[in-house]
């Protein structure tokens, strides 16, 4: 429809009751004015003057979104109609589109604008702060649990006894590992989580989110996984630009007591290129504290870059990335616990119908050592590869039934950290947003 009224507006000719109509407009006759001038639209639609007049006496008729309609087609026309653009700027604001009213004024800013226009712009900006900064905070939390299997809860080798050099200096004795041996075993796991988002104004938002996990086992407790996880950060966008910072936070216990706890912060910036592909680079530095062994006390700095699309009728999504880093131990008479990162990912996923989406993604992750490993007497080397696929099907509004599985395997040169994990799970989660609500 928009190509039809653009390609009309070619019509040879001018239209025969603009000056009537301006007339009637001038004298509060708004409604008047807008059907006169509506009798010449077929053929002229598209023309810059026919249309922003017309735009002008539909919004003081009240027909604000056929106004908008005729303010957009003068700027398919011209974009550089600073009045057409404030029209709809300020029409946008009242509906209360508040983003696409801000992506309107974003060229004006490199226009030498008359005082008027200028005036205009700062009213028009105020609005858009005032009603952005008075939207309700948005939320949005849910609650998962799950039962399963999982064939090596401690993530140890298969071997009961291995060959560790420094244990054993005078021949190939083995060492008992203990509890530390492979072991399976019925799992579960409950979950709640909370993200919240609060404008400032219409190109700033301060965000928040948090989740904590339970792990369960049946038998083996020692090793049953916990942890909590709270991000607070700030995000700006200017124009396609997004720029965040966020403080990271996560307390992590093996067997009910911490085993680690981390502090840092991620820096990222985003790029849209259009409303279906977003390009992210982060930076991102992790503290790591390690109650019951100082020794492997560290921190981890990444670098990484992604990139995510979807498809035209948005039923597929696909991402992947890089990243790298380094991991450096506080103790530096250990250099053998610092270490260089390079991993990579792809994932997706793809709706089957309305109520059924599949989730894929494949990883890997490779960890380089600085230093002779102080038990194995060479240089420790790890590659970890890991793929899981999850069904979600949607059971209403609220309910969600997601049978789940993933498996990773651990390659590594030193045989106490070499290991395969396989998991199943089937996980029921409902969720909120006080939005829909």
């Amino acid at each position: 429809m928009l190509q039809m009224f653009a390609t009309s507006g070619f019509a040879a000719g001018e239209p025969s009751n603009l000056d009537e109509a301006r007339k009637l407009l001038d004298a509060g006759r708004a409604e008047q004015s807008a059907a006169l001038i509506e009798q010449d639209l077929l053929n002229f639609a598209g023309d810059a003057d026919y249309d922003y007049l017309l735009g002008l006496a539909l919004y003081q008729a009240g027909q604000v979104g056929q106004a908008l309609f005729a303010f957009e087609r003068v700027l398919m026309v011209d974009p550089g109609n600073v009045d057409a653009r404030l029209k709809a700027a300020q029409i946008s604001v009242e509906r209360g589109n508040l983003a696409y009213a801000s992506e309107l004024l974003t060229p004006l800013s490199a226009r030498r604008l008359s005082d008027k226009q200028q005036h205009q712009v700062s009213q028009i900006r105020l609005k858009i702060t005032a009603a952005a900064s008075a939207e309700p905070i948005a939320m949005h939390g849910y609650v998962l649990g799950g039962i399963g299997w999982d064939d090596n809860v401690t993530s140890g080798p298969n071997q009961t006894e291995l060959i560790i050099p420094a244990l054993n200096p005078f021949g190939p004795t083995t060492t008992a590992l203990g509890n530390a041996t492979r072991a399976h075993d019925l799992v579960g796991m409950l979950e709640a989580g909370l993200s919240a988002r609060k404008v400032v104004n219409e190109n700033t938002w301060l965000t928040g989110d948090g989740n904590i996990r339970q792990g369960i086992s049946r038998s083996r407790g020692d090793v049953t996984e916990s942890f909590a996880n709270l991000n607070l950060g700030a995000l700006k966008r200017n124009g396609r630009e997004f720029f965040g910072a966020t403080l990271l936070a996560q307390n992590y216990l093996v067997g009910a007591k911490t085993y680690r706890s981390a502090l840092g912060g991620r820096l990222h910036w985003m790029h849209s290129f259009n409303d279906s592909s977003w390009l992210t680079s982060y930076f991102q530095q992790l503290t790591f504290d390690y109650p019951g062994n100082a020794i492997d006390n560290a921190t981890r700095s990444i670098f990484g870059v992604t990139h995510e699309f979807t498809t035209a009728n948005d039923t597929q999504v696909l991402q992947y990335g890089i990243y790298g880093g380094r991991e450096i131990a506080e103790d530096k008479t250990k250099p053998h616990f610092s270490f260089h990162i390079l991993g990579a990912s792809l994932g997706g996923s793809m709706a089957i119908g309305a109520d059924l989406s599949l989730y894929a993604g494949i990883a890997y992750e490779s960890q380089r050592h600085d230093a002779v490993d102080a038990l194995y007497l060479y240089t420790r080397n790890d590659s970890s590869r890991s793929v899981g696929i999850t069904a979600d099907y949607r059971l209403n509004d609220r309910w969600h039934m997601l049978p789940q599985f993933s498996r990773t395997h651990n390659a590594s040169n030193t045989a106490l950290y070499d290991y395969t994990r396989n998991a199943f799970m089937l996980q029921f989660r409902w969720e909120f947003d006080n939005a829909k609500n």
